[in-house]
């Protein structure tokens, strides 16, 4: 009798790295989510009287595009510090404002609620996050040191 073996380590070496830098950003992304999503609701308060769940009911795009930004800028922001180009994070942030566009087009038409527009806008933004990845899957793969660029922007900066 054959007995099958299955290795339930955790991956190491390229797919470790995609794996934590998956993760670093989804936390990053929810940090920014959290303290810059008060600083969204605040500011709501300040311009129309109203807080955060106010915005969804009465103001749906640009409750959507703040929530987008609160997510991207500190997610860009971590990518820079992580080592990686301008244009590595100029394609993570289309691709985590793109999904934006159709969840507002269902809302404008009538065949999602409000609330519909946040949830459709959270079940693309991490698949879409995730297909840009893998589409630069050897550099979200690399090493951070491998990089290069933060160096070269952290040490101008000082000079």
């Amino acid at each position: 009798m054959e007995v099958a073996t299955v290795d339930t380590r955790w991956p190491s070496g390229p797919t470790r790295r995609f794996v934590r830098h998956f993760l670093e950003m989804l936390l990053v992304m929810m940090l920014g989510m959290c303290v810059l999503g008060a600083a969204f609701g605040a500011l709501h308060v300040l311009l129309f009287g109203s807080g955060f769940a106010a915005a969804w009911r009465d103001h749906v795009g640009l409750a959507a595009f703040a929530m987008a930004f609160n997510m991207t800028v500190p997610m860009v922001l971590w990518m820079r510090y992580r080592g990686h180009s301008w244009e590595r994070g100029g394609e993570m942030a289309l691709a985590m404002n793109l999904p934006v566009l159709p969840a507002l087009v269902l809302y404008g038409a009538g065949v999602i609620p409000a609330r519909g527009v946040l949830a459709m806008q959270m079940m693309l933004m991490v698949p879409a996050m995730l297909a840009a990845m893998l589409y630069r899957k050897e550099e979200y793969s690399a090493p951070h040191t491998t990089h290069g660029h933060h160096k070269r922007t952290f040490l101008a900066a000082r000079q």
